[in-house]
């Protein structure tokens, strides 16, 4: 599922900060997990404060799923780790994965193709 808004903006310099979690899955349950962010973005993140955007993407060997989300700040995501229904969901897919790695980061350097 996408939402009608399908760009996203990365901004260097800003107080926002990027979730990069690498989630290993059987590839059985790949679609499964996704799936599962996707409710949990539309039903609990997309209206929780200082969430921003969430971008689900699928390896092509069915064996990890990224979850690449944008918050306002660290503070405004340590606060929504909090909230239970954010917790439940982290339970949720925590079950349906071998392993998941959760790192923030702020983004240091944007390139883009040059044009001609």
């Amino acid at each position: 599922m996408t939402s009608p808004e399908t760009t996203i903006t990365v901004t260097a310099s800003t107080d926002e900060v990027t979730l990069v979690n690498v989630f290993t899955v059987e590839p059985q349950r790949q679609d499964e997990l996704v799936a599962a962010l996707e409710r949990a973005t539309t039903a609990v993140f997309a209206t929780t404060p200082g969430f921003i955007s969430a971008n689900l993407h699928a390896s092509l060997d069915g064996t990890r799923v990224i979850n690449y989300a944008q918050w306002a700040s660290e503070r405004a995501y340590k606060a929504a780790m909090q909230l239970p229904d954010v917790r439940e969901h982290i339970v949720e897919s925590a079950a349906l994965a071998t392993s998941y790695d959760p790192t923030l980061v702020q983004v240091r350097a944007i390139h883009h193709r040059r044009q001609n």
